[in-house]
């Protein structure tokens, strides 16, 4: 625990000695330093759980990063969570989400370490995200900004319109109890008569291969489509759009079908039951009206829902900034449905999570 604690404080004065060396006109051309850091403080209170645990589950998460380029040719970055949490006892762990060098020469940038990287184009569906972090649909943006990147070795090159990414990925050092294994994959990309484009193919050592493609296309000012397919034993696929309103409320809607396989298929869902199909609607708004008191107000509300069961989880988010640094929020899940479905398995009736964030 105290390592979890102190460690921060000993990054964050690393980092301000930079900051100072940063400010020498001589290096100024050649050395761009930038730095955040974010301590956050969330509680959850559980309804009705239907589990022998506690219902409440309270969170201190510290948050350094920080990402050096010199020449412009390298660059370094890296971002640690240290997370105490208390959940009947309290632990402590120290969560290394991103730390990886990159080297860029002419057309070619090679990057080694662990990295997040977001080949998908779903909010929240991504199957096509070989190596995208995990999407959890009721928490899409993740709110707790815990997602860790996979390490890797990435080459990628860019001609003109043509974008090629090649990776290799390691599960050793994976979190224990992950579906991750060693992965090699491959993306082009292409801009071409406003579709962005990518073809996605690769496999997973001692698995079956997989491929797919992505897409996303902007019309006019207000809506944008997207979706994705992949094969990996069976094919997977993703269709959705977006559309903002001159009034700035953004609606999302998705459709998910995945094949019942092991590689898809979660802990709620039987081995016997077939292909599935998923819904997911958001409406949200930055900024509820553009006067003292309002603007600093963000609201969003969604729904997931499995059309086979008809089980589903609404959720509900609003926020509120005060000043620059600091905001608050609530986050809300009712899940519903019997409670041998999918979203009815969830052993609580309500979760609220409250919490102040703290930014610099």
């Amino acid at each position: 625990m105290k390592f979890a604690l102190k460690f921060p404080i000993l990054f964050i004065s690393a980092m301000a000695t930079l900051a100072v060396a940063q400010d020498q006109p001589a290096s100024e051309s050649r050395r761009d330093f930038r730095y955040a850091f974010t301590a956050m403080n969330d509680a959850t209170l559980y309804g009705n759980l239907r589990v022998p645990t506690p219902k409440c589950f309270n969170q201190i998460l510290l948050e350094p990063s920080f990402t050096l380029r010199y020449k412009p040719r390298w660059s370094l970055a890296s971002s640690v969570v240290a997370l105490s949490a208390t959940h009947g006892s309290t632990h402590t762990q120290l969560r290394v989400k991103e730390t990886y060098a990159g080297l860029s020469a002419g057309s070619f940038d090679f990057m080694v370490g662990r990295k997040i990287v977001r080949w998908g184009t779903g909010y929240a569906f991504s199957p096509a995200g070989v190596l995208d972090p995990p999407r959890n649909p009721a928490n899409p943006n993740d709110r707790l900004n815990l997602n860790q990147g996979r390490d890797m070795l990435k080459v990628d090159y860019v001609h003109g319109p043509h974008a090629l990414a090649a990776a290799w990925s390691t599960a050793a050092l994976a979190p224990a109890g992950s579906n991750l294994h060693d992965t090699t994959a491959f993306r082009y990309n292409i801009l071409a008569r406003g579709f962005d484009t990518s073809l996605i193919a690769g496999n997973d050592r001692d698995r079956d291969a997989f491929g797919g493609l992505t897409f996303t296309r902007v019309l006019g000012q207000a809506w944008e489509v997207h979706g994705e397919a992949l094969w990996r034993e069976r094919g997977a696929l993703v269709a959705g759009a977006k559309y903002i309103h001159a009034s700035g409320v953004t609606f999302i809607g998705e459709f998910y079908t995945p094949p019942n396989t092991p590689y898809y298929r979660s802990t709620a869902i039987s081995p016997l039951s077939g292909r599935r199909h998923y819904v997911f609607l958001n409406a949200g708004k930055l900024r509820l009206r553009e006067l003292p008191g309002w603007k600093e107000w963000n609201v969003s509300g969604a729904l997931v829902a499995n059309s086979d069961d008809r089980s589903y989880i609404s959720v509900v988010d609003a926020g509120r900034w005060f000043g620059t640094h600091v905001s608050s929020y609530m986050h809300l899940e009712i899940p519903a449905g019997n409670k041998t479905l999918e979203f009815g398995a969830t052993p609580y009736s309500t979760a609220t999570s409250v919490g102040i964030k703290f930014q610099l």
